[in-house]
């Protein structure tokens, strides 16, 4: 997905997460979601998007485990109240010459 504004990506994502949680307990299951946040300028191309920064968010959620919320750090600054983020670490991503902080959202 795309947003305009980083704070109601956050917000989708805890509530995507949140939504699974319960699913998962009244249910018994529901699928382990990675999700990758990042804030980029994207090209829209029909339905869908270009760009570095699209690769980068995909690469950034490919180091989420199942159940996590993992963003570069500059996306969570503001993150709204209730969202406790980890330290943030130094990664290399695939593509970028320079290493890019994350961090952890704990969402529940």
């Amino acid at each position: 997905m795309a947003f305009a504004a980083f704070r109601p990506a956050i917000e989708c994502a805890v509530a995507i997460k949140r939504s699974l949680f319960d699913h998962r307990r009244t249910h018994g299951f529901a699928p382990q979601v990675r999700i990758g946040l990042h804030t980029a300028p994207a090209q829209r191309q029909g339905a869908s998007y270009r760009g570095k920064g699209v690769h980068t968010t995909a690469r950034i959620a490919a180091l989420a485990e199942g159940g996590e919320i993992v963003a570069s750090r500059e996306t969570v600054e503001s993150a709204p109240p209730g969202i406790t983020l980890s330290a943030p670490r130094p990664v290399t991503l695939k593509g970028l010459s320079e290493p890019l902080e994350v961090v952890t959202l704990a969402w529940r």
